[in-house]
């Protein structure tokens, strides 16, 4: 069996801009190393062997992200339009080999996510037979709401700052870690892709213009029937990414 990591590195970085950083979020040094390039290097150094680590990238990186992950066996790829995170997955199909069969998608700005999480979520994955799961974590005031029924079946995932969601005092929230079946994202993400885009205007028609990917993807396998499910395995600090200097700050005490 076949597994591949599409690891996201979009974003224009306005948040540190504004705070004098100018390096690509993804790009900035944590640990010692760019922070997409430790989070490929852990994890090449876990359990599990992948066949391919594809990097989307805004146009213009490439070369910056060829320096930065020199020596590892990644393929970049450009996401042309800033178009969202369900966008830059879909972007990542044609890449994809044949043989790959369970694609896991996270964040070159989110190096703190633990093999043990990775693995964890791919074994629910793969023993369930599901078709998206995501990492998950228990904590107050979840960014990300995964929701569930009294029968604790997954029915809804939401977001309280995009979609203007309500924050519960405490909930189960994604940590930006998610594992998908082939069969999902050939049949949900690129239906999702052709349905709702509109290549007159070079967007989507959704609120944003943009086509995200968790919640549209929990959302689009459970109006076809496809299982979904959350692992809540992680830890609070496994969410922290690179958003603010603070943030970074933080991350480098951590990683140290």
């Amino acid at each position: 069996m076949a597994f591949a990591a599409v690891l996201l590195c979009g974003g224009k970085g306005s948040r540190m801009l504004d705070g004098g950083i100018t390096t690509h979020k993804p790009l900035l040094e944590v640990g010692g190393v760019p922070a997409t390039r430790l989070v490929v290097e852990r994890l090449l150094g876990g359990n599990l062997e992948f066949a391919q680590i594809l990097i989307v990238v805004p146009p213009g990186r490439e070369n910056e992200y060829d320096i930065a992950l020199e020596g590892l066996d990644c393929h970049i790829i450009t996401q042309n339009n800033a178009l969202g995170t369900g966008n830059a997955v879909y972007n990542s199909l044609e890449h994809l080999f044949a043989t790959v069969e369970h694609v896991y998608v996270s964040f070159g700005t989110q190096p703190l996510v633990r093999n043990e999480t990775v693995e964890g979520v791919l074994d629910t994955h793969l023993q369930n037979k599901l078709s998206f799961t995501l990492a998950t974590v228990v904590m107050d005031n979840p960014y990300a709401p995964l929701i569930r029924d009294l029968n604790g079946m997954v029915t809804e995932s939401v977001e309280t700052h995009l979609e203007n969601a309500t924050m519960p005092d405490r909930g189960e929230t994604n940590i930006g870690a998610y594992w998908a079946s082939r069969n999902a994202l050939n049949h949900v993400l690129c239906r999702l892709h052709d349905s709702l885009y509109i290549d007159s205007e070079k967007k989507y028609n959704t609120n944003s213009g943009e086509l995200g990917y968790p919640n549209e993807m929990v959302r689009g396998c459970l109006a076809v029937g496809l299982a979904v499910d959350g692992v809540p395995i992680a830890n609070e600090i496994e969410m922290m990414g690179i958003k603010t200097p603070e943030t970074l700050e933080k991350i480098r005490e951590i990683l140290g």
